[in-house]
């Protein structure tokens, strides 16, 4: 049965570490469902719906935006987004994604760890607790990423037309890679 804890070793992500190499410094933007900012592997203080585990004071995720709130999606007629400055994840989509990437948990003891377990996050979120997400809500997510100075971007948005070179999404894309982002897609 697959497991994250066995995921660092088959990737050498665990060499890296020993090495020294802990994602301390880097700056990872997530534009997904959100994270959940309170879960104790990703900095928080484990008590759900405590905003002050997110933004300036929180250890871990302190950039982000919600662009839709709870109800939004793309897909159904009349939906609108309802933004706010809380990118809390509803789905957990958004959180899983985080987690592979840094984690900072303790497997001995039941919690995730990740390849990266010292980044830094950037929440944003562009879908809601259901449902897809529209272009212009995602080009949003990558501008507001692109000023928070996220060093990688990742966007794990299962759209298959966003790799056409000459898609809104995929032109953004390459325009913060030229501007110095990694960006990571899962389409």
């Amino acid at each position: 049965e697959p497991q994250l804890k066995y995921s660092l070793p088959m990737i050498g992500a665990d060499l890296a570490q020993v090495e020294g190499y802990s994602g301390d410094g880097i700056k990872v933007g997530v534009i997904d469902t959100g994270i959940d900012y309170n879960h104790p592997d990703l900095g928080g203080s484990g008590t759900p719906g405590n905003n002050a585990d997110f933004g300036s004071g929180a250890p871990r995720v302190k950039y982000g935006y919600d662009f839709v709130g709870d109800d939004y999606d793309a897909n159904v007629s009349g939906s609108q987004p309802d933004p706010d400055a809380f990118p809390d994840d509803c789905n957990g989509h958004g959180t899983h994604v985080s987690g592979i990437i840094g984690a900072d948990g303790d497997p001995a003891t039941g919690h995730a760890r990740g390849v990266a377990p010292q980044v830094t996050f950037g929440a944003y979120r562009v879908f809601g607790c259901e449902g897809s997400a529209d272009t212009e809500v995602i080009l949003a997510a990558m501008d507001r990423a692109a000023e928070d100075d996220m060093d990688v971007v990742n966007m794990s948005l299962g759209d298959a037309f966003a790799t056409w070179p000459d898609y809104p999404d995929a032109a953004a894309a390459d325009a913060l890679t030229d501007a110095g982002t990694l960006v990571v897609c899962a389409m």
